[in-house]
């Protein structure tokens, strides 16, 4: 994780997932931890022409206790490169491959044994 462009408390990490026509394709997740660990997590998934931003909900979520995560999903916010098309997508399945790899950092790697999933949207 490195530091995220939302500021102090927030993290971000890069993920590579399948190439698709355009060229390489990664998946952004962003991180805030409250000040008590919590082994209880919120996933924000953003909307179609949307990417996370809301840095409030993020600390309304961490108030409570809770480990806050938001994805850009590929093409979108953090996640979209100068090669690809913002927010392109044939097939909504190929989203299910960037949620699988940030849930499968959420649970395994930092231990969340209970994870919901805050969706907005196509998210």
């Amino acid at each position: 994780m490195e530091p995220d462009v939302l500021g102090a408390g927030f993290e971000c990490q890069t993920l590579t997932v399948t190439p698709d026509a355009e060229g390489a394709v990664v998946v952004t997740l962003v991180r805030k931890r409250p000040a008590m660990p919590s082994h209880r997590a919120v996933l924000y998934v953003h909307g179609y022409v949307d990417y996370f931003f809301q840095h409030d909900l993020a600390a309304h979520i961490v108030a409570r206790g809770m480990n806050f995560y938001a994805v850009d999903l590929r093409k979108y916010g953090r996640s979209l490169r100068p090669y690809q098309t913002p927010n392109f997508c044939t097939d909504i399945e190929a989203y299910f491959e960037d949620l699988d790899a940030v849930m499968d950092l959420i649970r395994t790697r930092d231990g969340n044994t209970h994870v919901t999933i805050l969706a907005h949207s196509t998210g």
